[in-house]
């Protein structure tokens, strides 16, 4: 039997990504006697022309789909790339295939039901899929069969056949290493410096009131044993020449136990690597910790801050507090690692004081050359715990973009007086805007670093654009022309704060007084 599996996603903010899990899954299935083949569509310029190409050529049997992002994840002026995916891959392959599409990924485990129905299609795998695919492949002629799968979502003329809980990789050890190369050019994604992406476990127990990594992975860790996680990273830099490594773990220092033997055993093996994770914790952040991942060659990460302010961090539901956020800061820049700091704001009981509470926490804990990524609005899906407090849900279940609005300021006045931030502090950049920089700006960028500062992130890049502009005067016109268009909404939330600032010295007198 032949299968085709395509990687759906051509987003590539902040670089192209390399799609491991869907060779991960044309490993599994070449590993069981099938004929694969894989068909990345990331940097395709007609992928209607591609798509007829390849299924002309290669005839599968069955065709599956990754589909990564529903969309770009901003609460403000958000992307809904799931359209894209409709428009540009599932049409034209229906209009060339019409045997069994099967669609899986992140995106899907959110939605499979409402994903399935807006592509109009009739078979989803919510969560992993190396063993759901298989039993897919090998039950594919009997329905009875199909519908007890686990992980498989069936709908056939607009009606449910089947929804069945998530079929959990037990062991992740277990799953073969796979070079991707094997299935995809690598070389393209070279020139963007993609990393080469490892996950050191699955599944998260922690309670993000945002998140949906627990629908995707469960909620319960599923960790690799520390040894074969740095086999698989020296198998795969030895393979594809990328030394560039990132831990793609929605946490990577939880449990942290586990993250420092992995880091220990990095060390023992004495690899020349230029690391990075995009999931750090504050709140499982020491000085060990840190230490480790300066000696194994981190060059920098992303800090899932969130927020500077306790109130917002709780109503995020987190694990760790402002003085968390603090230490975090200190210890990353006592090391020198350069560090993205990301920021959430708009979430439930946000106010224009914890707004300015967070960005002077930031200012205190972020290096000046440290990148704060501000996203606007708290986008809600489905199966996140804030979906829970939504009094009206929308009959799509969250597929389409759908934002909190806080109840004491707009979402409106965030984005103004965030911009505001942003037009008087070099380092503070908008997901909503700044994510949108062409590729081919990036691909020079990256060309740049690797000639004159090859240890560098690329986002060192646009601070210092940002230093440039407040040089030579372009940021002050900015900055006239945002104040006179918004002067308004910024004069109304600073009295706001003054007024604030005032009642609360007057209470505190008061309270001196008394005492």
């Amino acid at each position: 039997m032949k299968i085709l599996l395509i990687n759906s996603n051509r987003f590539k903010q902040p670089w192209p990504v390399i799609p491991f899990g869907l060779c991960h899954i044309a490993a599994v299935v070449e590993n069981a006697g099938y004929d694969v083949k894989v068909l990345d569509l990331c940097f395709s310029r007609n992928p209607a022309k591609d798509i007829a190409k390849t299924i002309k050529k290669f005839n599968p049997d069955v065709v599956g789909v990754s589909i990564r992002n529903i969309d770009n994840g901003a609460g403000f002026n958000t992307q809904f790339l799931i359209a894209d995916v409709k428009k540009e891959v599932i049409e034209p392959l229906k209009k060339v295939f019409s045997g069994p599409i099967v669609i899986g990924g992140p995106a899907v485990s959110i939605n499979p039901i409402e994903i399935l129905n807006y592509l109009g299609l009739n078979y989803a795998i919510k969560g992993d899929g190396e063993l759901s695919f298989l039993a897919f492949l090998e039950n594919l002629n009997n329905e009875e069969k199909l519908k007890n799968i686990k992980g498989l979502h069936i709908v056939k003329n607009g009606k449910i056949i089947a929804t069945n809980e998530p079929w959990r990789v037990p062991c992740l050890d277990e799953i073969p290493i796979v070079n991707p190369a094997k299935y995809i050019n690598i070389r393209k994604y070279r020139k963007f410096n993609s990393p080469i992406q490892i996950q050191t476990k699955r599944g998260c127990p922690l309670s993000c009131s945002y998140c949906t990594y627990n629908a995707i992975e469960g909620k319960f860790y599923r960790l690799k044993n520390p040894k074969k996680v740095v086999d698989e990273i020296e198998f795969l830099v030895k393979e594809t020449g990328i030394s560039h490594v990132e831990f793609t773990d929605s946490t990577f220092n939880v449990p942290l136990k586990h993250c420092k033997n992995i880091l220990k055993e990095l060390k023992k093996r004495k690899l020349k690597l230029r690391l990075r994770t995009m999931g750090l914790n504050p709140g499982a952040v020491d000085e060990e910790l840190i230490q480790l991942m300066k000696d194994v060659g981190f060059m920098d990460v992303d800090l899932g801050a969130e927020s500077g302010c306790d109130i917002t961090l709780k109503s995020l539901g987190k694990n760790f507090t402002k003085e968390d956020v603090l230490k975090a800061g200190f210890l990353l820049k006592k090391h020198k690692i350069p560090t993205t700091w990301y920021l959430l704001v708009g979430a439930p009981k946000e106010s224009i004081f914890t707004l300015k509470e967070t960005y002077e926490t930031l200012t205190k804990a972020a290096s000046k050359w440290d990148l704060i990524n501000i996203g606007i609005g708290l986008r809600i899906y489905n199966q996140a715990p804030v979906a829970n407090i939504v009094k009206y849900k929308p009959k799509d279940n969250f597929l389409k973009p759908y934002c909190y609005e806080p109840e004491e300021i707009s979402l409106n006045e965030i984005k103004i007086y965030t911009k505001w931030m942003v037009l008087n502090n070099d380092n503070f950049f908008m997901y909503d805007e700044d994510e949108n920089t062409p590729p081919f700006v990036l691909m020079m960028g990256t060309f740049l670093l690797k000639l004159f500062a090859p240890k560098k992130p690329i986002w060192k890049l646009f601070i210092l654009i940002r230093k440039i502009q407040r040089i030579t005067g372009i940021n002050w016109l900015k900055k006239q022309h945002f104040w006179h268009k918004n002067k308004k909404v910024i004069s109304k939330l600073e009295q706001e704060l003054t007024k604030g600032e005032r009642f609360t010295e007057r209470t505190l007198s008061l309270g001196r007084s008394i005492t």
